[in-house]
């Protein structure tokens, strides 16, 4: 890769990877804005779908205004990836450059931007209303956030149940759970699926401490593209609900080329109707 290799390019291979590399990510409400000029502390304004209500016509049609319903989030992390590069490291072509150099720095910024929104779904089930799932049958307490969410009319489509490790393996011995391994889909999300129960799609991630059962609308991530440094090769992107920051630029305090990769994030409960949180009881 030369010195006039494509940053476009760069920033746009980098973002398909960190939408690949999403799991909890993939299944809530995300928003994604580039050259995002606040900083860690700012709120932002996510849109949402307002649900509409329908009246009975009584002899006089009422209008209703079309409204969006917007949720605040604030940016609480800047996750960064920095990585001197050699000479070796700056003759690579694009792929190269992208296997070698921004697949490991996409893997740590993801891994953050997850570990981020699985704090929030931990948060959850650490408060004192989580309900218990009792190890000795775990399926009880799923069955009844099954009736809990046709009870309140959330819409049984995209409703999600995150799992850490521990619940999983209790659920790992239930036959309703239907493999998802030869579907064929290879996306990151099919591959920590464990299959479908009770109308939620199991997700396994290592990084919850209980179990989260939701709708894709319970929870906003947030994640903003830096504005561009100047004086090197710098572009902000977003795509498909994510957005960075990728520069390649030569740093004076290393005496090298760096390649650094960035971007903030946050996440928040927007709607808690629409959520039902585990604790596993000793």
């Amino acid at each position: 890769m030369s010195n006039d290799f494509n940053i476009d390019q760069v920033a746009a291979a980098s973002l398909g990877l960190l939408s690949y590399h999403s799991v909890l990510g993939a299944t809530v409400y995300r928003d994604a804005e580039a050259d995002f000029i606040g900083g860690r502390g700012s709120k932002v304004g996510v849109r949402l779908p307002k649900q509409r209500t329908a009246r009975n016509f009584s002899g006089t049609t009422q209008y209703v205004d079309v409204e969006e319903g917007i949720a605040y989030v604030e940016l609480t992390d800047e996750p960064t990836d920095a990585a001197k590069l050699t000479s070796r490291d700056m003759t690579l072509d694009i792929r190269d450059f992208g296997a070698q150099v921004l697949m490991p720095q996409l893997d740590s910024v993801s891994r953050y931007v997850e570990k981020n929104l699985a704090a929030l779904l931990n948060a959850q089930s650490a408060k004192a209303n989580a309900t218990a799932i009792d190890p000795a049958a775990p399926l009880k307490a799923l069955t009844a956030a099954a009736s809990e969410f046709t009870r309140r009319e959330i819409d049984p489509g995209d409703r999600f149940l995150a799992v850490g490790p521990d619940v999983q393996r209790l659920l790992l011995d239930v036959e309703q759970l239907q493999r998802v391994d030869a579907s064929g889909n290879d996306t990151m999300l099919t591959r920590a699926e464990m299959g479908t129960l009770f109308g939620f799609r199991v997700i396994v991630s290592p990084h919850l401490t209980g179990a989260v059962a939701y709708h894709r609308t319970a929870f906003a991530l947030a994640v903003r593209g830096p504005a561009p440094a100047g004086g090197g090769k710098s572009v902000s992107k977003e795509f498909n609900g994510y957005a960075l920051r990728a520069t390649v630029d030569f740093s004076p305090d290393v005496k090298s080329d760096v390649s650094i990769v960035d971007a903030f994030c946050g996440s928040a409960v927007i709607d808690e109707n629409r959520l039902m949180a585990f604790k596993l009881t000793a």
